[in-house]
């Protein structure tokens, strides 16, 4: 039962994260992206230290280090996948990121030797494949924006295979709040230097609706309750329930913006989550 209430909780962060896509999308013109970040990242700083500032104290070099090391990932697929929102649509970005799901046994094989099972391959073999079908026709031809956001995915990659080395044995709560910590002051000193964000903060009720629901509900809530409840499932129903947020970024994407894909695109993104589950069965021989 524990488990059940455990992956449910986990397919409502994918349904926060997926509406994400959308809702960034809808404010870049108005803020630049680092800052944007900035803002969102300080928020859920805020919130995770002044709920758990009794733990903070505990907070030593090893966890400072690690932290900061899983932190640069997690940055580095934020900031790519922010930025590359500017330049490609909220579906196909949602759908592109998806890809870090399968590219997790391919970099754990590539750098730490672990052993790569043939589903994993075929999984590989059939995103690849979907990738191609969502850019089939001249209006979702792989642009800069897919690009960064490809880098998006294998950042996330990392990010993912990080927190799966170090959270075992380390206070997961101080790992996320010196990890959002981390992704906060990067974004801010690149804001600072090449953004000049406005220091009156004149920024539109949707911008700020925009930091508030994606800094408490994507950021704060999504990662302290990933990584509570990730405990009681395992890691291949987790990456499974994981694979469904492209679908609900396309399914946002059309509600709040009204993008719409063709039938050669979807069939694209089905087989980018059907790669994205065959390649976390196991491989039975």
């Amino acid at each position: 039962m524990k488990g059940i209430k455990a992956e449910i909780y986990l397919l409502g962060i994918v349904i926060i994260w997926g509406s994400t896509f959308a809702i960034i999308k809808d404010v870049l013109d108005q803020i630049m992206p680092f800052t944007f970040l900035a803002y969102r990242f300080l928020l859920a700083v805020l919130i995770l230290s002044v709920i758990f500032w009794k733990r903070i104290k505990s907070i030593d070099k090893i966890i400072l280090k690690k932290g900061f090391l899983i932190g640069i990932f997690l940055f580095l697929g934020y900031a790519f996948q922010t930025v590359g929102l500017k330049y490609t649509t909220a579906t196909k970005a949602g759908f592109i990121t998806g890809l870090s799901v399968v590219l997790v046994p391919i970099i754990s094989y590539l750098f730490f030797k672990e052993k790569i099972n043939r589903n994993s391959i075929i999984g590989v073999v059939f995103a690849v494949v979907g990738l191609w079908f969502l850019n089939y026709n001249s209006s979702y031809n792989f642009n800069l924006g897919d690009f960064l956001v490809l880098l998006c995915a294998v950042s996330f990659a990392m990010h993912i295979i990080s927190v799966g080395l170090y959270t075992k044995k380390m206070d997961y709560v101080l790992l996320v709040i010196v990890q959002l910590a981390t992704v906060f002051v990067l974004s801010l000193l690149i804001a600072l230097f090449f953004e000049r964000p406005d220091i009156h903060l004149s920024y539109s009720f949707n911008v700020w609706w925009s930091i508030i629901l994606t800094g408490v509900f994507a950021t704060a809530l999504a990662f302290y309750m990933q990584n509570r409840f990730q405990r009681y499932s395992t890691a291949t129903k987790t990456a499974i329930i994981f694979s469904g947020e492209p679908l609900f970024s396309a399914i946002f994407a059309y509600l709040l913006l009204g993008e719409k894909v063709g039938l050669i695109a979807w069939i694209g993104g089905f087989f980018i989550i059907f790669g994205m589950i065959v390649s976390q069965k196991e491989d039975r021989r």
